[in-house]
């Protein structure tokens, strides 16, 4: 016999299961079947060649239970129906032993309460194990409470059934006992060592991820030097170049050259000043904090560092917030992106308007910044009103400034979307739209 031909009537289980141990029962199960199988019936041919009537209908009506077992299998019977109904026909046999057919204890007997125990715990899990132990076990004490003995020697099986019958349910038990060991102790060794070599995986993997921690720690705490080198070294240069070509725009306006530099060199700094401040924020910072901020007066505080620059653009800006707009979120982070929007307006808007209005829906609060410039490109638009964090590879990355990407990072970190949209006339607006509910 090939494994195949012992395994075919569980075929369709085994394809659909996957669990390790479940597979051998399922596979123990078709063993202890074919065994069932060959061993009633060699018993039913000799109780038929030695004239055992009584005996010869008992192992025939087990040997056709067998047989449907087989058939119901092979027809896709659940192996868990399956050792349920095996339990349950064990269990009964044990019963009606003891109380109505032979009304005695022998070995046969007993051998049924020990092997559905078996079944029970190998095949179903230590639960169901008690629960059908314990039932076996009830048959027994029953039959001792209603006042029956047992004597010094316990017959080897009902009368009448000889010693061959007897001795070949203790070998068909042996056989059984050790297939159901072989099996499960396998798959436990099996299973032992896939978790070994985890183990050792796992291990060389905890102890690579330490070393990159450490080095992740050393890189950290090198940017953090190198970006407070940065604040210092370009920063406060840059602040002096702004002031200084600021004043000379001022006292030479008739000079185009002097007035490019000014507004390169504020650009060029604000660009700088956001750009550390969200860099540091990152580094100094494993979460975001929300606190209850004013909307109109962190919208009045970034107008009032774009007044100068907006007037060289002959541009108005415009506070459309009403007084005492609260709103839940992170002071800094909502400054950085109110900042880059208003200076992105400014920059492409020439003797206009930008304008901070707000909009109070029922579950959502809209900042929207709005500008009467030429419009915004649609393929930026339709990135900003997306939820990739990136442009793609359909985008041109020159038509992108950082300041947007910025945005859109911290957008995400306030738990906030951006929507982009022409305006009624000209120009853009956009909406940071905060949630009320639970903004964190």
């Amino acid at each position: 016999m090939t494994s195949s031909f012992l395994e075919w009537p569980v075929r369709k289980q085994l394809a659909t299961e996957v669990n390790t141990l479940d597979r051998v029962r399922i596979r123990v199960l078709a063993y202890i079947l074919h065994l069932r199988i060959l061993s009633t019936g060699v018993l039913l041919v000799f109780f038929l060649l030695q004239n055992y009537g009584q005996q010869s209908v008992r192992i025939a009506v087990l040997f056709c239970v067998s047989l449907l077992f087989y058939i119901a299998l092979t027809l896709g019977l659940h192996w868990r129906t399956a050792i349920h109904t095996a339990i349950i026909v064990f269990l009964s046999i044990l019963w009606t032993n003891l109380f109505i057919v032979d009304k005695t204890l022998n070995l046969v007997t007993i051998q049924y309460a020990a092997i559905a125990s078996v079944c029970a715990f190998y095949g179903l899990g230590n639960r169901l194990g008690l629960i059908y132990s314990a039932i076996a076990l009830a048959a027994f004490v029953l039959y001792l409470g209603l006042g029956n003995t047992v004597g010094a020697e316990i017959p080897l099986g009902p009368l009448g059934s000889g010693s061959f019958a007897a001795s070949l349910f203790l070998a068909n038990d042996f056989f059984f006992l050790v297939l159901i060991h072989y099996y499960f102790f396998s798959s436990f060794h099996a299973t032992m060592e896939v978790l070994d070599a985890r183990t050792i995986e796992l291990t060389e993997n905890i102890g690579k991820l330490e070393q990159a921690q450490i080095k992740q720690q050393e890189e950290f705490v090198h940017q953090k030097h190198l970006l407070a080198s940065i604040s210092h070294d370009i920063k406060s240069p840059l602040r002096f170049l702004m002031t200084t070509t600021g004043r000379l725009a001022k006292n030479y306006p008739d000079l185009p050259t002097v007035r490019a530099i000014s507004q390169s060199s504020y650009r060029l700094y604000n660009f700088m000043k956001n750009l550390l401040e969200y860099t540091e924020f990152r580094y100094k910072n494993t979460g975001v904090n929300f606190a209850y901020l004013d909307v109109c007066e962190l919208v009045e505080q970034k107008l009032e560092i774009f007044a100068e620059q907006a007037e060289s653009q002959c541009n108005s800006l415009v506070n459309a917030v009403e007084s005492g707009v609260i709103l839940k979120s992170n002071l800094q982070l909502v400054g950085i992106i109110l900042h880059n929007l208003i200076d992105n307006a400014n920059k492409v808007t020439s003797q206009g308007q930008i304008k901070i209005t707000c909009e109070d829906h029922r579950n959502q609060l809209h900042l929207i910044v709005t500008d009467t410039g030429p419009g915004m490109d649609s393929g930026i638009m339709d990135w900003i009103n997306s939820t990739h964090r990136v442009p793609g590879p359909e985008h041109n990355p020159q038509s992108f400034g950082m300041g947007l990407l910025i945005v859109k990072e911290i957008s995400s970190l306030i738990h906030a979307s951006l929507l982009a949209e022409p305006s009624s006339f000209s120009g853009t607006s956009i909406r940071i739209i905060f949630s009320k509910n639970n903004p964190q």
